[in-house]
């Protein structure tokens, strides 16, 4: 198994009901392992049309696909994936067996000089007579810029590696020298979609030897995907890009996270960071997330953690409905009559309940809140539709702390010289409400102390 290790943080333990806290999904992957490791032969084309700056993207090529076989398939023991050279011309050199050592294999890529015809039926048998002796899975990649111009046939002999278990990849500098993809075909493995790569670019040949590399010897994991959905209760406000792959939103409540390839040389980590907020009406322990997809090309199945938040919804407090009768009870006095006088339902009216959060409110301090309303009129002009004032009392909390304050209730009658209506309840209204809050119980005294005389 390449994945590792799935992991899922939070950055706070506890918030408040409106609170924020952000989210980390972690991935880690190896390189293949020991069941990876393989022989690979690389026959390389030094013919005198690749003179000048083909030989010289070739060689950084090969020398880039050397060091990603031999690291996604190194185990730390003598058991890991090797690499032999053969270069052709007019005929073929064994410039290095079979070999774990990736400087001496760069070294002979660096060495290669262009010059002579092109053999490929030579390449072929040379970089087959490097795989004969061995017992793992054998690889033959063979570059070429051109067509054959010396020697016999190459295609019965690449015919006969293929069936003595040889993979056979090919790779083509095409549109040069009338070297085609159909003839490189001829002489790779099935399908040949996906062991013949070709271009008309030599500034290309380095991409093209990483992405075979990719091919021969995929990275820990590719692929990747993952999907996560947070509770109802939350929604994502946003993500920090991350380093490895694309991260993209599907909605208020779903991320989705894509990485191509994890651990091509040595053990690394994804991470991706989002954040979220609470939004549900009720508090206590909450998970964040609802579910996680996860898949990629091994259809491997990490377990990532469920983390909770326990979210304080903080102290609720709802005003008494005002008085709309002044009462006056004598002292000793052991009951109150009170008549309200007559109501006269003369016009249907609008009941307009105001909620609000006052943020922060410190410890032992009363608070004095107003709330004012008005309505915006057709004629441009705003009239003042209702006035309170409010005194909360002071909490007892440990530190400042968040208090809703609810059902702050008016009584709006619809005016008929303002609608236009006798009787019945008017159309829209359009009304304004403003809140002022300060603390009462203030024992700073920016005058300093007064004298008294």
């Amino acid at each position: 198994m390449s994945i590792t290790h799935a992991d899922k943080t939070l950055s706070e333990t506890r918030i408040s009901s409106d609170g924020t806290l952000k989210v980390t999904l972690s991935i880690t992957a190896q390189p293949g392992t020991a069941d990876s490791a393989m022989d690979v032969a690389l026959a390389l084309d030094r013919s005198g049309s690749m003179s000048g700056a083909p030989l010289e993207h070739l060689k950084a090529g090969a020398k880039d696909f050397i060091d990603l076989v031999l690291m996604r398939g190194s185990t730390g023991a003598a058991e890991g994936s090797c690499v032999g050279i053969v270069s052709f011309a007019g005929t073929a050199t064994t410039d290095v067996p079979l070999s774990a050592e990736s400087a001496v294999l760069r070294r002979a890529a660096d060495a290669l000089t262009a010059q002579g015809s092109t053999n490929h039926a030579d390449g072929f048998a040379s970089g087959g007579a490097l795989l004969s002796g061995s017992a793992r899975k054998k690889v033959l990649v063979i570059f070429t810029d051109g067509e054959t111009t010396v020697g016999s046939d190459p295609t019965p002999v690449a015919e006969k590696l293929r069936r003595n278990g040889v993979e056979i990849y090919c790779v083509g500098l095409v549109g040069r020298t009338g070297l085609d993809k159909a003839t490189l075909c001829r002489w790779a493995s099935e399908p040949a979609d996906s062991h013949v790569i070709t271009t008309a670019n030599a500034e290309e040949l380095e991409a093209v030897f990483r992405r075979l590399a990719d091919v021969i010897a995929a990275p820990g994991a590719s692929d990747i995907r993952i999907r996560d959905v947070v509770h109802s209760d939350f929604r994502i406000l946003g993500f920090t890009p991350p380093a490895l792959g694309t991260a993209a939103l599907e909605g208020s409540q779903t991320i989705c996270w894509q990485i191509p390839a994890l651990a091509c040389l040595a053990p690394e980590t994804a991470t991706l960071t989002f954040e979220v907020q609470h939004t549900g009406s009720t508090g206590g322990s909450k998970q964040v997330n609802r579910s996680i997809e996860f898949s990629d090309a091994a259809c491997e199945t990490p377990a990532f953690p469920s983390p909770s938040v326990t979210v304080e919804c903080g102290s609720v407090i709802s005003p008494d409905s005002p008085h709309t009768v002044d009462v006056y009870a004598a002292p000793c006095e052991d009951s109150v009559f009170c008549d309200a006088g007559d109501i006269v339902l003369a016009h249907q009216g609008r009941i307009l309940q105001v909620d609000f959060t006052l943020r922060n409110v410190c410890p032992h301090s009363r608070t004095c809140a107003a709330v004012i309303v008005t309505e915006l009129m057709p004629s441009g002009a705003e009239e003042s539709r209702g006035f309170k004032t409010l005194v909360l009392p002071a909490h007892d909390g440990d530190c400042c702390r968040d208090i809703h304050v609810m059902c702050v209730s008016f009584v709006l009658p619809n005016d008929p010289n303002h609608c236009g209506c006798e009787r019945g309840s008017c159309g829209g209204r359009r009304l304004r409400v403003r809140v002022l809050a300060n603390s009462m119980d203030c024992t700073w005294n920016g005058c300093g102390t007064i004298p008294i005389a």
